[in-house]
């Protein structure tokens, strides 16, 4: 029944795992599908980033393009359609050149620009480093605690060479191109804004950055340091997803673990089942062996005194005590047989009286006297008197020691004695059964109640068994709510013991 039930318990087991496996499948699907929502998500702003710039590129060029060293007075109309702050033109030692600066800044605020830049900024340019001509370069920084962002370029016209400055204009960057391209309404799907290199907000609303949905996208070519950041505009939904992924990595986990466990259980239970196949196939030679010799002997010498051929009354008892003690045995054998059968269809066997264990080990170690004499044996019984009653089924208990006392004679007629102690120890009344045989492999101690089981030195030795001996002793102490234990030494015999707890009234 309990193996009925494991195995029910696996196959249930494993059927779970397969859903989990099944919906794993279905939620790797939605993955895959979250992640490509991402990529375009990030393509996105890849693009939105990509626009930007060639606008800001696109005006420095035609400011760029607008800068004639020869006809420098026509500046201020030629770029004033351009989105900048100021325009410096500079020779090849970086002194500005006659009408060679052009400002947004009125007045006396763009002098005193003009003054702060030369002094501040034009230092920090990368002008004279091998700037390639015609070829345009930039740098974003903050100075005095505000940004710029300046673009230049060096220029020829004949044999003279001049440098071209640009300082854009972030105002019209922030205020005019972001919106454009960042547009916010109730029907998008996405957040966008754009931090500066300290995380600080420049433009639009603010989201949590511990997402890992959040696409960020750096400026490259303009305001470097600066970064786009985009996410999707349910970002609980995202926590949602997230935790999602978690559950489903556990899942998988949980069902991957569970289905190699249900294998190796699964490769256990075949092995443990052949073998106990194995060893229900000796079982039943050893029994039918053990059930033969008694009937053999009991036929035998039947059919001497059905016949008349005894030669006095004497023989005739001899014979009629020979037929009656082959089927005390036989009858023990038959009895272990059933009780074992009731024991593994899960039925109850015992029936518990308040009885005196003292005369229960008495009865059985008469009705094993003749047994222990024809292996010319002696049994050695010491039981300590006045021992309190206890609740036990005293046939149960008989068969279990006379099971113990066989298991010695049988496995340790070398010995040839046998010692059996009953005795109070405590709060128990313990039976201990000592032989002086060829004793038990230590690891082999817990085995020995195993069902069918039979030690390794017996099972090489001409000596027929059941293997179920001591397993009923087991069964039989534990329905008692006592158990049974061996201590043994190669060599030096056995000793079993089996104790039962004291009622209390």
């Amino acid at each position: 029944m309990r193996r009925l039930l494991l195995v029910n318990a696996l196959i249930f087991a494993v059927l779970a795992a397969a859903v989990a496996l099944a919906y794993y499948g279905f939620s790797y699907t939605s993955e895959v599908s979250r992640d490509r929502e991402l990529q375009l998500m990030r393509d996105l702003a890849e693009e939105k980033v990509l626009n930007i710039e060639s606008l800001v590129v696109k005006d420095d060029d035609a400011v760029f393009d607008a800068v004639h060293l020869d006809d420098l007075g026509k500046l201020p109309e030629a770029v004033k359609n351009a989105s900048f702050m100021s325009v410096f033109v500079l020779d090849d030692q970086l002194h500005p050149v006659l009408d060679g600066y052009v400002s947004r800044r009125q007045g006396k605020e763009g002098g005193e620009f003009r003054t702060w830049f030369m002094a501040h900024v034009l230092p920090h340019l990368p002008l004279t480093s091998k700037l390639p001509p015609n070829e345009r370069g930039h740098l974003h920084g903050v100075w005095d605690g505000k940004p710029y962002l300046f673009s230049f370029m060096r220029k020829t016209s004949g044999d003279r060479t001049y440098y071209v400055v640009i300082e854009d204009d972030l105002t019209h960057l922030v205020a005019w191109l972001f919106p454009q391209f960042f547009q916010f309404s109730e029907q998008s799907k996405r957040l966008y804004q754009v931090v500066d290199e300290r995380g600080e907000l420049v433009y639009g609303a603010p989201f949590s950055d511990k997402d890992d949905t959040v696409v960020e996208v750096p400026f490259s070519d303009t305001v470097n340091g600066w970064m786009l950041r985009a996410a999707e505009k349910d970002l609980g939904e995202m926590a949602v997803l997230r935790r999602k992924r978690i559950v489903d990595w556990l899942l998988i986990g949980g069902a991957v673990t569970v289905i190699l466990a249900g294998l190796a259980f699964l490769a256990i239970a075949i092995r443990r089942e052949r073998r106990s196949n194995e060893l229900k196939s000796e079982f039943i030679s050893n029994v039918s062996h053990e059930l033969k010799t008694p009937l053999s002997i009991i036929s035998m010498f039947g059919e001497m005194l059905a016949k008349g051929r005894t030669k006095s009354s004497e023989q005739a008892n001899e014979y009629a005590e020979i037929i009656w003690r082959e089927s005390l045995r036989l009858g023990r054998l038959i009895d272990n047989v059933l009780d074992f059968a009731k024991i593994e269809r899960g039925m109850g066997v015992y029936e518990f009286a308040e009885t005196d264990l003292g005369e229960v080990v008495e009865r059985a170690t008469e009705l094993c006297e003749r047994r222990v004499a024809a292996a010319e044996m002696t049994l050695d019984a010491e039981l300590e008197p006045d021992l309190p009653p206890v609740s036990l089924d005293a046939n149960a208990f008989t068969l279990a020691v006379l099971n113990l006392i066989d298991n010695a004679i049988k496995y340790a007629a070398d010995g040839k004695k046998i010692e059996l102690r009953l005795r109070r120890d405590g709060e128990r009344l313990v039976l201990s059964v000592r032989d002086f045989g060829p004793g038990i492999d230590r690891e082999e101690h817990a085995r020995i109640f195993e069902r069918f089981y039979r030690a390794r030195a017996m099972r090489l030795r001409p000596i027929r068994g059941s293997g179920i001996g001591l397993a009923l002793v087991q069964h039989i102490a534990r329905a008692h709510r006592g158990d049974i234990t061996v201590t043994s030494t190669p060599g030096q015999g056995a000793t079993f013991e089996l104790w039962l707890p004291i009622k209390r009234a």
